[in-house]
């Protein structure tokens, strides 16, 4: 069964956290977002030999149907946010008014049309180094994983990164190794730029992680959607400015999603 946290009340506000990552990432912008929102935390299948997109978008159903969730607003970052195109796709608008993007690519490795993989470089190839450097290395992979989604020229605190790394090393390293895999695979393209609803992008203006500019893609990309550039982070905007966050989302939500 899928682990998932709750707290505040309000209309509800469902956060998926990333690759490697626990809902521990998101405290500091769940606090502040639970002042007017029912905020709940799911973690991704962590534990999961034979992780996949699909099965995570799945635990995310369970969770959405186990809560009786209705007219909530879906926040996903980095894989999460993948893991929110497959929810979208397959399950539809049913319980989802709205979807909050946060740094993250609908494909990503390069292909002769598409520059904006992870990295601007991540090809097959490297997504498989990075594969097997989860499987076998893990502490390794977590701590450049936390260290490197940091804002490019910043130095993060030290005990900041050793508490996310340590997050990071409660995942599984074959189903790390299995989810990745797997979203390098994928292409949702075609599936974001069929979205209808209300959809808010947020990126860092410095992310290492998406250096080439795929929030412009995605806002041109997906009808009516909102692009917000945080300027002075990285692949971690809900860390690095959880403030100014915290206040972005629940503006969007305010002017873009009725509760009555």
């Amino acid at each position: 069964m899928t682990a998932f946290d709750v707290r505040g009340g309000g209309p509800p506000l469902v956060m998926v956290p990333g690759l490697a990552a626990t809902g521990r990432f998101f405290s500091d912008a769940a606090a502040g977002l639970a002042d007017r929102h029912r905020v709940v935390t799911v973690e991704l299948p962590s534990r999961l030999p034979d992780a996949t997109v699909r099965r995570a978008a799945e635990e995310l159903a369970g969770v959405l149907d186990r809560l009786d969730l209705r007219g909530a607003v879906l926040l996903g970052w980095s894989l999460g946010a993948t893991v929110a195109y497959e929810y979208l796709d397959r399950f539809g608008t049913e319980r989802v008014a709205a979807l909050v993007s946060v740094e993250q690519s609908p494909r990503l490795t390069l292909a002769p049309d598409w520059p904006h993989a992870a990295f601007g470089v991540l090809d097959a190839a490297g997504a498989e180094e990075l594969r097997a450097t989860a499987l076998a290395e893990p502490a390794a992979f977590a701590e450049r994983l936390v260290r490197g989604s940091f804002a490019a020229g910043s130095e993060p605190d030290p005990g900041l990164v050793d508490d996310l790394a340590a997050q990071a090393l409660r995942w599984y390293p074959r189903a790390c190794a299995a989810l990745l895999a797997d979203a390098a695979r994928r292409d949702f393209r075609t599936c974001v730029a069929a979205l209808s609803l209300p959809v808010l992008l947020v990126h860092g203006a410095r992310s290492p992680v998406y250096p080439t500019g795929v929030g412009r893609w995605l806002a041109g990309a997906i009808p009516g959607a909102e692009l917000r550039v945080f300027e002075d982070s990285g692949h971690l905007p809900f860390v690095e400015e959880p403030r100014a966050f915290v206040r972005a989302v629940a503006d969007f939500v305010a002017r873009k999603v009725s509760h009555a």
